[in-house]
């Protein structure tokens, strides 16, 4: 397998797998300095951000070497693929895989970097400006000349859409994202940036890159189909990609107006940090069979008990707690008749899933005054 450090124009197209150090160590670095930071601050890094940064890894990898990179030597159409896969995918990936940052404890200069990455007009002018001036005639016929004016605007394609997606999935507190109403409109933007060069592209009679006139094609395209199916990779997948994320944004905004409505529909006393861990993505039926068993106790306590029910919230799990008065006889059974509610409940999902419910939400029984460290 041959290996080189940069993609270059070759002289005759080949489908041959080729490694390039220096765009490898490239696709490595971000998910690397991600993990090697939250070591060094001694932050968790969950099974779930491990596999958004081996989502970015895997995309960068594909982007920046071999194909899509060797693609971009010859072809608009793999620079344009290289666009898209680094702001609309490898980013996004890379933001949801970094662990959250405190708030506390912050220092001058962090605030003042996490402040202006917030800022959304930031971001948005710095892509739009990215998006307009990287897809010029100049930058793709005389900067990208050479490998390292390819790195350079690649690394200028990932710094800007940092900037853009922080204010929506940055790492840091949560206070400082967009509103959800905001973050729709702001979607909007890389939907509408890209759409410039790329009518250009698909409306244009003559070839507008030199670059592109004389590479290899491994397709049989000619340059003018070149372009126009450059610009509709910029166009239709792009405006999916968007779509989708709007999608998830209004997914999000919705399951987080119920969490918040969740202790006045419950009625019952709830730790905030509990409430919040009933809103996973992965075990989006805690909700449901959350209100149910408020409902199975409810049913199964007697009034005349004087009982009392609150959440409380240990490493990954939730706990409800019923407290009751200390010795009274009804306490075993009443044990016994929620337990069997609770059962009766889990037995409409599958096994497996029941037992991972189990595993994020279990029931309490407690006498007055007793606390669970």
């Amino acid at each position: 397998m041959p290996i080189d450090w940069w993609p270059t124009v070759p002289a005759s197209w080949s489908w041959q797998p080729t490694v390039h150090v220096g765009a490898l160590l490239a696709a490595l670095a971000p998910a690397g300095f991600v993990l090697l930071l939250a070591r060094l601050r001694g932050v968790r890094v969950s099974r779930r951000s491990r596999w958004y940064l081996l989502g970015s890894t895997v995309i960068l990898v594909a982007t920046l070497d071999w194909p899509v990179g060797s693609i971009a030597q010859v072809l608009l159409t793999g620079r344009s693929m290289q666009y898209m896969f680094i702001t609309l995918a490898a980013v996004p990936f890379l933001l949801l895989g970094t662990p959250h940052w405190r708030s506390e404890g912050r220092g001058l200069a962090r605030r003042i970097v996490e402040r202006i990455a917030s800022a959304p007009w930031v971001g948005a002018i710095m892509l739009a400006g990215a998006a307009w001036l990287t897809h010029s005639q100049p930058v793709v016929d005389n900067f990208e000349a050479d490998a390292l004016g390819q790195a350079t605007i690649r690394a200028i394609w990932f710094a800007t859409a940092v900037l853009y997606w922080w204010p929506l999935i940055g790492p840091g507190p949560e206070r400082e994202r967009l509103p959800y109403f905001a973050g729709l409109g702001y979607l909007v933007l890389p939907f509408v940036f890209p759409k410039f060069p790329a009518a250009v592209w698909v409306f244009s009679t003559d070839p507008i890159y030199d670059r592109f006139a004389q590479t290899p094609d491994p397709w049989g395209l000619s340059r003018i189909a070149d372009q126009g199916l450059a610009g509709f990779i910029l166009w239709l997948p792009g405006s999916v990609v968007v779509a989708v994320a709007i999608y998830l944004l209004i997914r999000h905004w919705l399951r987080e107006d119920r969490r918040l409505g969740l202790r006045e529909r419950l009625g019952v006393p709830a730790d905030p940090e509990a409430v919040a861990a009933l809103v996973r993505p992965d075990v989006p039926e805690l909700w449901t069979v959350v209100e149910a068993l408020v409902r199975i106790i409810d049913d199964a306590s007697p009034p005349r008990l004087g009982s009392d029910l609150a959440f409380a919230r240990e490493e990954d799990r939730v706990v409800l707690e019923l407290h009751v008065p200390a010795g009274d006889d009804d306490q075993a059974t009443l044990v016994r008749v929620i337990e069997a509610g609770y059962a009766a409940h889990l037995r409409q999902y599958p096994e497996p899933r029941a037992v991972v419910i189990r595993e994020h939400l279990a029931i309490r029984v407690l006498p007055y005054g007793v606390r669970v460290s």
